[in-house]
């Protein structure tokens, strides 16, 4: 009841100081918005990296350019990443048709090569990634047709220079018009369009502005030599890491022994994903940190004046029989109210600010976590604590004899 009460008496309080309650609750406001919105952000990021490579498939690996300086086996950590040295790829189509035929565990390799060109439609052009890869494509990323079919083995094989569109290529090119049978010239090569790609989005990933063709005819009519990735499929998931040693074994003989490469699994992508999300999250709840504590120190000040400017009612209600204690309770309200308030709203507009997000960025979800709003809930408690004391015990030290000489 007397804790209701100094409640009530508070809110009247700052009710009677609007302006100086509202520069307060500002502070933390702004503080709650950027650890909500930003542990949010990072939240959704982690979680639609991590839902995508589980949609990629866990069965995956893939060779990519590059070297991992003084890896141990089975470790794949932060320092791991930062140890990894970019090279020029070697990788070739041959890599992956060897890896196919020599290990039993592989059920798909399907190597990439890219280069941005430019797509020609009559009048109209577009810069395209001028992609080259094999029919088993489609399954390892799951692609979804708009129109037509994708690339298949009779392509391949006569090199028929068939061209499946990607959704903002189609619609460049085209426009709503369909596109399929329709020719499309790159690198001065006509290709037949035979199929129109859904619009995927895949973080880290673009299909949506690519045209695939053949593998060889991308080899054939550019001057890039060498696969820019190989995917592989492993039958079982739990034979991935054997697996992967057997794909090293027959890729580092054909590359007589050089190590210009690295094999990299699903899970150590979301291993590396996980540690540098943790990483980021300590900043950030760092940089938040000093935040609240600003807008702590704000709340400090804004209340100190209060506290002067009231020193004649706090007088006045020690005279009439107001306790020590309740004048304390009181001042510590209003901190907490501040502080409670402000994280509300703060909490509020980052929600908004998310939706706002993820109607631009649909790869990204948009879902507020139940432990940001507790962290941020309790940052802001505690900054109305810790900050309204100082007020608070001035408050209780003013003595009834003060009310008379206040001017």
């Amino acid at each position: 009841m007397r804790l209701a009460r100094s409640f009530s008496a508070a809110l009247h309080s700052m009710w009677d100081y609007k302006g100086r309650t509202f520069l307060a609750l500002i502070g933390m406001l702004v503080s709650s918005l950027l650890l909500a919105f930003l542990l949010a952000l990072l939240h959704n990021f982690q979680t639609s990296i991590e839902g995508q490579v589980q949609g990629f498939g866990l069965r995956q690996i893939v060779a990519m350019p590059g070297r991992v300086l003084n890896r141990k086996i089975g470790q794949f950590d932060l320092s791991t990443l930062l140890s990894i040295t970019t090279l020029n790829s070697t990788l070739t189509y041959q890599d992956a048709v060897n890896v196919k035929k020599r290990v039993p565990g592989v059920v798909a390799a399907v190597p990439q090569t890219e280069i941005v060109a430019s797509a020609h439609y009559g009048q109209k052009s577009t810069e395209i990634l001028y992609t080259g890869t094999t029919p088993a494509f489609d399954k390892v990323f799951r692609l979804t047709l708009a129109e037509g079919r994708w690339l298949d083995q009779t392509d391949l094989q006569k090199m028929a220079q068939s061209i499946v569109l990607g959704a903002q290529t189609k619609q460049a090119l085209f426009g709503k018009a369909d596109a399929v049978g329709k020719t499309v010239v790159i690198k001065g090569v006509p290709f037949r369009v035979v199929g129109v790609l859904a619009p995927k989005e895949l973080i880290g990933f673009n299909f949506d502005e690519r045209a695939y063709t053949e593998y060889p005819m991308v080899i054939d009519t550019t001057n890039v030599r060498h696969a820019s990735m190989i995917f592989f499929t492993v039958s079982n998931h739990a034979h991935v890491d054997a697996v992967s040693g057997q794909i090293d074994a027959v890729i580092s003989s054909d590359h007589h022994g050089t190590k210009d490469y690295m094999l990299v699994k699903a899970d150590e992508a979301l291993h590396i994903v996980s540690i540098l999300m943790k990483l980021v999250t300590a900043v950030t709840v760092g940089i938040a940190g000093v935040s609240f504590l600003v807008s702590g120190i704000g709340i400090m000040n804004v209340m100190l004046l209060v506290v002067n400017e009231r020193t004649r009612e706090i007088g006045l209600r020690k005279a009439v029989g107001a306790k020590s204690y309740q004048v304390l309770l009181q001042f510590l309200a209003e901190a907490l109210i501040i502080s409670l308030a402000g994280s509300g709203i703060g909490l509020g507009v980052s929600y908004g600010l998310l939706k706002l997000l993820g109607y631009y960025f649909a790869a990204i979800s948009t879902q507020m976590p139940g432990y940001v709003v507790e962290y941020s809930l309790l940052f802001s408690i505690i900054t109305g604590l810790v900050f309204g004391l100082a007020p608070a015990l001035k408050a209780v030290r003013v003595q009834p004899v003060d009310a008379l000489r206040y001017e």
